[in-house]
């Protein structure tokens, strides 16, 4: 189903003329935590157009339908407004020299927790197959997907080209043409990713491809379950024993891992 706010400004910032499916776009967004509560034709109003025009778009930034868009537009609601999805440490009063202290010590142990669990020989398998599988492609959505996109610009730097695609439309049609010689790699790092983006998970999960995946170490049953059974390897970011109060959690330890694969593949590679 994806992320809502996403997909918005994913439309947003590649629209390349401010007509109506901008008009629509820019509008959702400014309303953000209500269009779950409303029907088509409020929508169609608040946006100055048809409700046809409101079902084209939906389709166009890839929803099925105008009840997955408001299903998709509840979970955001949800997530954000309820707080699940917002840094703690803003509602503490607190002062701004304790802010910065107490980020740099909650990515300082994400850091560390990384490097003390980290499984080097899976890594340097998975490295071994990016510089030897012919078609490699890299999928992810959100911060994910930057970092999937730094890691397809370093690679180059090194002489390995590997697919990406922004959108998460072209990300499904990149899954589809997945081959048995193909390797799939897929950022998730919650295990939420084949709950959001159902379509794109079945597309790489039927495929023939060596599939690797980047996530959480959770024994939860149901949360990376599908990733257990379908993956041929897995690297694992530590377990938050506690939820962050002031950062994302596995920001800090993905952008480690991605420095450490680009670096540990030139070292195997270019020398």
């Amino acid at each position: 189903m994806g992320d809502l706010v996403y997909r918005l400004l994913l439309f947003l910032n590649s629209s390349k003329n401010e007509d109506i499916n901008y008009t629509i776009a820019t509008t959702m967004l400014h309303n953000i935590n209500h269009i779950s509560d409303m029907n088509i034709n409020k929508l169609a109003d608040i946006c100055y157009t048809s409700p046809a025009a409101i079902s084209r778009f939906c389709r166009k930034i890839g929803y099925s339908s105008l009840s997955e868009f408001k299903k998709s537009a509840l979970i955001n609601k949800n997530l954000y407004s309820v707080g699940t999805m917002q840094a703690k440490g803003m509602h503490l009063n607190i002062s701004r020299e304790n802010i910065l202290n107490n980020m740099s010590s909650e990515i300082d142990k994400e850091i560390l927790d990384l490097k003390n669990s980290l499984d080097l020989k899976i890594v340097d398998l998975v490295i071994d197959l990016i510089f030897s599988t012919p078609n490699v492609s890299i999928f992810g959505t959100q911060f994910s997907q930057l970092m999937a996109q730094e890691l397809q610009r370093k690679l180059v730097m090194v002489g390995k080209l590997i697919s990406h695609a922004i959108d998460v439309q072209e990300q499904e049609k990149l899954a589809e043409s997945l081959k048995e010689n193909s390797l799939a790699i897929l950022i998730s790092p919650t295990g939420r990713f084949t709950l959001y983006h159902e379509k794109l998970w079945n597309n790489i999960k039927n495929s023939k491809a060596t599939v690797v995946i980047i996530t959480e170490d959770k024994n939860l049953e149901g949360i990376n379950i599908e990733y257990k059974k379908r993956s041929n390897y897995i690297i694992y970011l530590p377990n938050k024993e506690e939820p962050s109060v002031y950062i994302d959690s596995h920001r800090y330890a993905l952008t480690y891992l991605i420095e450490y694969i680009y670096v540990r593949y030139g070292s195997l590679y270019m020398n």
